[in-house]
C-alpha cells in the first residue's frame, strides 16, 4: 500500500477512535431552502423563517423598531426579484466559475481561493486508489460501524476534489448537475460574495457532474458525497458541503448546516450591502445588526 495513503487513513480512523472526527450523523436536518434563501438574498437586510415546515419560508423585514416582524410581501418581493436580476447579471458575466472551461474530470485551482471541477457522474469516492490500496483501506474499517464506513467513503470522495487546496482551510462544495440552472446562481453569487469579501480562510469550490440524462439523483455519486439522507431537509440541486480540519479536529458539514456555517462564519456581517442600491428597500428603516441563524 502506498505508505502515504496507509498513514492518511490511519490519522482518519485514528479521528474516530478517539472523537477528534465530529460526528457525521447530526440529530436534525438544517433547514436547506431556509439558509439558500439566506445566502441569496444576503444582500438585502431580509431575514427568512421557517413556518410549519421545511416548504414554508417566509422573508421579514424590520418593523419600526428594528425588529424583524413585517412580512415582505409577494409584490414587493417580485419587484426586488427584478431590480436584483438586473445586478446578478454582471456578477453571471464575470464569473471565473462560469467562464473557464474544463474538460470531463478535469480540476483547475483558479485562484488560491476558487478551485473548479468537472466530473462524470460515474465517479466514485475511490476511483483513483488502486484495488489492492482500497482492499487495505477496507481491512482497516472491518468491524467500524456503517456509519463510520460511510463517512470515510464521503471524506475520501471530498479529499479527491481537494487538488490546490489546503484542509486546514474551510473548503466549501457547490454540487449539481450540468443542467442544473440554480447550481449555476449559487456558483456565480457565491464567487462574487468570495470576491467582495475576502477571507484567506475560505475555499470555494464548484462541482459541475455531467448528467446529460438527468440520473444524478440515483447515483453511486450522490450516495457516497451524501450518505446520511434521513438528516436532509431536502432532496434537491444543488447541494452543499463543507470541510474543515482545526485543531486535531476533522469536520465535516452537509447541505443545511454547510449552508448556515459558510454564512455565519464568513457573510452575515455584511448582509444588507445593496440595501440603498434598490428602490424597493430604500425606505425600509433596518437595525445594523444579523440574526445569525444557529450552526449546527
Amino acid at each position: 500500500m502506498n505508505r502515504s495513503l496507509l498513514i492518511a487513513w490511519t490519522f482518519v480512523l485514528g479521528l474516530f477512535a478517539w472523537n477528534g472526527f465530529s460526528d457525521p450523523a447530526p440529530n436534525a436536518p438544517s433547514n436547506k431552502l431556509q439558509h439558500m434563501y439566506e445566502i441569496f438574498y444576503l444582500p438585502f437586510s431580509i431575514e427568512f423563517k421557517q413556518g410549519r415546515t421545511y416548504n414554508d419560508i417566509f422573508p421579514l423585514i424590520a418593523d419600526k423598531r428594528g425588529e424583524f416582524t413585517q412580512l415582505l410581501t409577494p409584490d414587493k418581493l417580485k419587484v426586488l426579484d427584478q431590480e436584483f436580476s438586473a445586478e446578478r447579471k454582471s456578477w453571471e458575466k464575470s464569473s471565473l466559475f462560469l467562464n473557464t472551461p474544463l474538460e470531463l474530470n478535469e480540476s483547475q485551482a483558479i485562484t488560491q481561493r476558487l478551485i473548479s471541477h468537472r466530473i462524470s457522474l460515474k465517479r466514485t469516492a475511490w476511483d483513483k486508489v488502486s484495488v489492492a490500496d482500497q482492499i487495505k483501506v477496507k481491512a482497516l474499517l472491518d468491524g467500524k460501524p456503517e456509519m463510520i464506513k460511510k463517512a470515510v467513503t464521503q471524506y475520501q470522495f471530498l479529499r479527491s476534489l481537494m487538488k490546490g487546496a489546503n484542509e486546514d482551510k474551510f473548503n466549501f462544495f457547490v454540487i449539481g448537475p450540468s443542467w442544473c440552472e440554480s447550481s449555476k446562481e449559487y456558483r456565480y453569487i457565491l464567487e462574487h460574495y468570495s470576491k467582495k469579501f475576502p477571507n484567506a480562510q475560505l475555499v470555494l469550490h464548484s462541482v459541475v457532474v455531467d448528467d446529460p440524462q438527468g440520473q444524478i439523483f440515483d447515483s453511486q455519486l450522490m450516495n457516497d458525497l451524501f450518505p446520511f439522507p434521513e438528516n436532509y431537509s431536502h432532496n434537491s440541486v444543488p447541494r452543499f458541503l463543507a470541510l474543515e480540519k482545526s485543531e486535531g479536529q476533522l469536520k465535516v458539514w452537509e447541505e443545511g448546516h454547510a449552508l448556515a456555517e459558510l454564512k455565519n462564519r464568513f457573510f452575515a456581517q455584511h448582509r444588507g450591502f445593496l440595501d440603498s442600491a434598490l428602490p424597493v428597500l430604500k425606505k425600509v428603516s433596518v437595525p445594523n445588526r444579523f440574526l445569525a441563524s444557529p450552526s449546527y
